[in-house]
């Protein structure tokens, strides 16, 4: 085990250096450190570094590193179907299984995820015409419902602080951002009168007398509208001191 010492970087080594591999690297290092991972593709500079060092190759060096053995999806060029075949580690599925100092690739099974990889290649189309849910290897395997990826990284994470205890991992405040989709602003304002005579009569059709009695309030100022919250909202965002977004479809 390497001994103690504190240091907020880690020196990454493989046979080459590829675009996914740095995206996926890039990926990691955000979460997890105040400045970028180092990159290095000498085996010589690697195995004299002093530091926290990620070795992600075919070969291990000694047991002062921490070793992933590779898979080959970060080092391909094309898209094409992935050999996938999921298991259980600490009771969450994992998948791209290898040996080292991890028990599956996470930089590659990672990158599938957040890259939407499947999602490239041949699948049915829902009718809308978007990616089919049930195509999804997280509604096949049951993980649709979990940051698969989030707890990945946590445990990723104590793994290289057991191997490295001198390493320091940069803090996450928590963060707040409430979003809304208001697909339809108003129930009875701004429709037009055309609209709103149509309402009136759909309403008595139907016998919903409320409805009917609730419509005309709104429309001669009586009564705000039922959908009108914006006003509650602002004060409520105020008060807990958050930016809220909002989605108007236009």
């Amino acid at each position: 085990m390497a001994g103690y010492y504190y240091i907020r970087m880690l020196l990454f080594y493989a046979h080459t250096i590829t675009p996914r591999l740095q995206y996926i690297a890039g990926f990691i290092s955000k979460e997890f450190f105040e400045t970028p991972i180092t990159f290095t593709t000498n085996a010589g500079e690697f195995k004299s570094f002093e530091g926290p060092r990620l070795n992600y190759s075919d070969n291990d060096f000694s047991e002062q590193e921490f070793y992933i053995k590779a898979t080959s999806l970060l080092f391909e060029t094309d898209i094409k179907p992935q050999h996938i075949e999921c298991f259980e580690v600490d009771y969450q599925k994992a998948f791209f299984q290898t040996s080292g100092d991890y028990p599956f690739d996470i930089l590659a099974a990672t990158f599938y995820l957040i890259s939407r990889y499947e999602e490239y290649l041949p699948h049915q189309k829902d009718e809308y015409g978007r990616y089919a849910h049930t195509n999804a290897l997280a509604f096949k395997e049951h993980f649709l419902h979990l940051p698969l990826v989030n707890i990945w990284l946590d445990d990723f994470k104590r793994k290289l602080k057991k191997k490295f205890p001198g390493i320091v991992f940069k803090r996450k405040p928590f963060k707040f951002i409430p979003s809304y989709d208001i697909d339809i602003a108003w129930s009875y304002r701004h429709k037009g009168w055309m609209r709103n005579i149509a309402g009136f009569a759909k309403s008595v059709k139907q016998g919903r007398w409320q409805q009917v009695k609730e419509r005309w309030k709104v429309l001669n100022g009586s009564q705000t509208d039922p959908y009108d919250s914006y006003e509650w909202l602002d004060a409520l965002h105020l008060y807990c001191k958050i930016k809220p977004v909002y989605f108007f479809p236009l």
